[in-house]
């Protein structure tokens, strides 16, 4: 296989996780409280299922469209990305190699309805207050819908993207690839949210950004490893 495809590959993938935490501090990146949106954050409160408004109540539309299409438009770095992974993993052979990749091609190819999707349900809460009373129902209605689309696509995409990074460290850990052992401790799922999430207790705004981004900011993490040990790829198989 190509070297340079394989590193073109792992940049890509450090590129998408930097236009996709880009996307997610424009689409969530911020925070509002009740006292300065009563009627969405304290009147309608428990009329209003989607957790995320609050995060996304301070920001104008041209920012949220702009949160919203970044990732969307992104995603092929990402799609690279996987295939980048999945050439870490190839000295494996067998069904564990192509599962891990299979997974982790389709959570990516799923995603981004999942990211977009955050911009609907807020768009339709934010009109509320411009809009009389008699309206409220109709739209908080048609929020509440909208914002179950949204968890249901988020985490059609979130829950394969765990099961293809937890298969390809147990893969790093049971047959010979191109990674080290050690590598399965930091490209494992867990630990680069750990390191990022550390982010989200910096003072505001650079934790808020941290917080929304943190899964991106996990990949990257890992796109950056992967392609360092990746580097030479073909030349070395770890046993």
């Amino acid at each position: 296989m190509n070297i340079l495809a394989i590193r073109a590959a792992g940049i890509a993938g450090v590129l998408g996780a930097i236009c996709w935490a880009i996307g997610d501090v424009l689409l969530v990146g911020g925070t509002a409280s009740p006292d300065q949106f009563p009627l969405l954050l304290r009147d309608y409160a428990d009329r209003i299922p989607f957790k995320a408004l609050a995060w996304m109540l301070p920001f104008d539309e041209p920012r949220l469209a702009a949160g919203a299409m970044i990732a969307n438009l992104s995603i092929p770095l990402y799609l690279a990305g996987s295939w980048h992974l999945y050439q870490g993993l190839k000295p494996a052979g067998g069904i564990l190699p192509f599962a891990a990749f299979g997974l982790l091609f389709c959570a990516n190819a799923w995603s981004p309805l999942g990211h977009a999707s955050f911009y609907y349900p807020a768009m339709v809460y934010k009109a509320i207050p411009a809009l009389p009373a008699g309206a409220h129902p109709t739209l908080l209605t048609l929020g509440a819908q909208f914002s179950q689309m949204q968890a249901a696509a988020w985490f059609l995409a979130v829950i394969p993207l765990a099961l293809g990074m937890a298969l390809l460290c147990a893969t790093i850990l049971a047959r010979p690839t191109h990674y080290p052992r050690w590598s399965a401790i930091i490209l494992n799922p867990i630990t680069p949210l750990l390191f990022s999430a550390i982010g989200a207790a910096l003072p505001p705004p650079v934790g808020q950004w941290f917080f929304a981004a943190v899964l991106n900011v996990g990949f990257f993490i890992v796109y950056t490893l992967s392609t360092i040990l990746l580097w030479n790829a073909g030349r070395t198989v770890v046993r």
